[in-house]
């Protein structure tokens, strides 16, 4: 398949490396030069512009970092829609709000082109391993023609509803784990400066309804062992919690826990840990404020 590629960042260049494996054609376009250039090396075409990697696409994929981003790129002066040939596909993988794949889909549908809304879970080792979690809606015959794209790209494919409605997944999943983890974080903390061991919390946590997938993977893989290099950056985990809270005001749901993650974030923030692991900063911003550093955990628990 012929493929325009838009966001060739940290979760965008394995993507599309994992495309061009599997053996499609792309053309891939980001505006850091370094990023083209890696590209380059991999295989891939780089493109002078946007609208240059969508010319003679089948399909487009664009992974960017926030929706205004992704307004201008598709629908800005130059843009992608204008590009794209009718009854080609745009796969929309960037974190948004629903309202901007929704809004982006009627200016796309206008064209005579197919907008999927596809925004991805996991962190960047799942994009270079091609395992991540590909959230899509839309027209249900677009996104079975786009199953080779995905099956280069993830190893699950959940199909949400129509437009907007994987965003909505992506927003309350990712407002979900960072509650749980800063609430995980928050009780390994507490029960350490009361003269707990790691080893019993867990131990304990493990028989009670406290277990989640926080403690048995996520936390002693990376943050209990000081790792702090990002699988997914503080300041992309701060901004989706952000649009998750106003997702939450639109229709009219509580966001209480949601609020309370992106309170912690933000302290992370301020601490300067945004381009490093979201759980790792925020464990880091926790121990800041009690005054505690937790021990090194060696090794996963059990």
């Amino acid at each position: 398949m012929q493929i325009g590629f838009v966001g060739l960042g940290t979760m965008g260049l394995p993507m599309a490396r994992n495309l061009l494996r599997a053996g499609h054609a792309v053309r891939g376009f980001d505006t850091n030069p370094a990023a083209r250039a890696a590209f380059a090396e991999a295989g891939g075409a780089p493109a002078e512009s946007a609208a240059a990697s969508a010319r003679g696409a089948e399909a487009v994929v664009t992974m960017l970092p926030d929706d205004a981003i992704v307004r201008g790129v598709l629908a800005g002066e130059g843009g992608l829609l204008a590009a794209m040939a009718p009854g080609s596909v745009l796969v929309e993988m960037s974190t948004t709000g629903p309202a901007t794949k929704q809004a982006m889909a009627q200016a796309a549908a206008a064209g005579g082109i197919t907008l999927l809304d596809c925004p991805v879970g996991r962190t960047v080792d799942h994009a270079v391993a091609g395992t991540l979690a590909i959230m899509a809606a839309g027209d249900t015959a677009a996104i079975e023609r786009m199953r080779p794209l995905f099956d280069a790209m993830g190893e699950h494919v959940f199909v949400c509803g129509p437009v907007g409605a994987a965003s909505a997944m992506k927003l309350i999943n990712n407002a979900l784990a960072a509650a749980v983890n800063a609430a995980t974080i928050e009780a390994l903390v507490a029960g350490n400066k009361a003269g707990l061991s790691l080893e019993t919390m867990f131990a304990v946590f493990r028989t009670t309804a406290a277990w989640s997938n926080a403690l048995a993977a996520n936390l002693p893989k990376k943050a209990l062992k000081r790792d702090f290099k990002p699988g997914f950056m503080a300041r992309l985990a701060h901004k989706d919690l952000g649009l998750a809270i106003g997702f939450a005001e639109e229709v009219g749901a509580e966001a209480r826990f949601a609020r309370a993650a992106h309170a912690v974030l933000a302290e992370a923030l301020q601490d300067g840990y945004g381009a490093e692991d979201s759980a790792g900063s925020m464990l880091r911003a926790v121990e800041r404020r009690s005054g505690v550093e937790l021990p090194l955990m060696e090794k996963p628990p059990g």
